[in-house]
């Protein structure tokens, strides 16, 4: 077989080897593309990347593929033989390793910019926050909630990007910052009093849409770092990103990580957090669940938590969809990039089969999912018969469902 021409690459050496190790465990047989969404669209075919990464230059293959339309949604992997857990071909990880390849290429950066969204605002942010002099207060929706923190101690609440959030997508009427009162109002009626610090970005977007990597690892250190000195060992993440990044990308990068990280999920369910509190009254509610890509396939297929904790709540009955786990549905938007006209036939698809399933609600917990979901029902060009979604079903992240049967705003 002829191996990549490393002689095109801006970074070669580690990475590039890596990914030639990956693309040579495929025999073509063609799975990957029969359950990629993308292939389905006619915009992306993982097999025909992999045969020209074996058989051409990298140059070429950048020519020929546009690696930034790639969802990194891990469906691929689920049921390509030459994929197990720590080798084989492990397509989103192949993707993000020739995105960090590519990813001061000029020519690149143009396809990268042609797939943000929001006016990139996000990747600015995050690009912003790595500098040290900007660090901007994303805690200041805590300061009249009368919710107990702490600066210091053993376990920490991961806030993330949800208040800046809030503060962009105001016009779809979500309040992110429900999901960390929740949490933290919870933990509080168990007598757990978090950490809960002024932190950065995770980086998750940076680094999967982008493949910067050296401002990944600014985050990655200086989030760790802060912990550290905070003497933090657990740390609960109630995103779906941040859980992987924390839990998966963090460990790769930063050197003697040594933190317990739990999904808010597992760890309500560890410490029996919902035996602390009891709902006012039994709701007869149906609701669907989503797996979220970076809590499902890229996060340790972390599937019957979520589940099993919607089940603790009294009155709620989870009726489930018929794609699920392994085979579930990727929203079509993973680093805020590629939200167009061909990831919109996934989220009609994913609203529709929640909605055939008679539920109230769709819970996810990833909040992308949240955002572009919430955006697709509120579109003003919808149909009269897609128009019915609106009163049909509501998208609501899982802490904020709790939240909000609880009461607590």
């Amino acid at each position: 077989m002829k191996s990549i021409d490393a002689s095109n690459s801006l970074n070669s050496g580690g990475i590039i080897e890596n990914v030639i190790s990956m693309a040579n465990y495929c025999y073509a047989c063609n799975r990957c593309v029969n359950v990629c969404p993308l292939s389905h669209l006619d915009i992306f075919f993982p097999r025909l990347l992999i045969g020209d990464l074996i058989f051409s230059s990298l140059g070429e293959v950048l020519n020929n593929h546009n690696i930034w339309n790639c969802l990194t949604c891990g469906q691929c992997t689920i049921y390509c033989p030459m994929t197990q857990e720590n080798n084989g071909v492990r397509i989103p990880e192949l993707i993000l390793e020739l995105r960090k390849i590519s990813s001061k290429n000029n020519s690149e950066l143009d396809k990268v910019a042609r797939c943000e969204t929001h006016n990139e605002i996000f990747p600015l942010i995050s690009k912003m926050m790595a500098n040290d002099a900007i660090n901007p207060n994303k805690l200041e929706f805590l300061e009249e909630k009368g919710l107990k923190i702490a600066e210091s101690g053993e376990i920490a609440y991961f806030i993330g990007c949800l208040p800046l959030m809030g503060e962009i997508f105001y016009n779809l009427g979500l309040n992110y910052t429900n999901i960390p009162i929740t949490i933290i109002d919870l933990l509080n009626e168990a007598n757990i009093v978090p950490v809960v610090l002024n932190e950065k970005c995770c980086g998750h977007d940076i680094l999967w849409g982008e493949g910067n990597i050296e401002t990944f690892k600014k985050f990655a250190e200086y989030n760790t770092q802060l912990y550290k000195n905070a003497g933090v060992k657990t740390v609960i993440v109630g995103c779906a990103e941040g859980y992987r990044t924390w839990k998966y990308d963090y460990p790769k990068i930063v050197d003697g990580f040594d933190f317990k990280v739990f999904h808010f999920s597992e760890f309500f369910l560890k410490e029996k957090i919902l035996d602390h509190v009891k709902f006012p009254y039994n709701s007869k509610i149906k609701v669907t669940y989503h797996d979220s890509c970076r809590i499902g396939r890229l996060g340790g297929k972390l599937y019957n938590s979520p589940r099993e904790l919607i089940k603790q709540i009294p009155g709620v009955e989870l009726i489930e969809m018929e794609n699920i786990k392994d085979d579930a549905s990727c929203c079509g938007v993973s680093t805020f990039t590629n939200c167009n006209e061909f990831t919109h036939f996934l989220r009609q698809n994913r609203i529709n089969e929640a909605a055939n399933t008679g539920a109230d609600y769709l819970i996810v917990t990833c909040p992308k999912c949240l955002t572009h979901f919430n955006c697709y029902i509120s579109e003003s060009s919808l149909n009269k018969e897609n128009n019915e979604l609106r009163n049909k079903i509501k998208v609501v992240d899982l802490a904020s469902f709790i939240g909000k049967l609880l009461m607590l705003f």
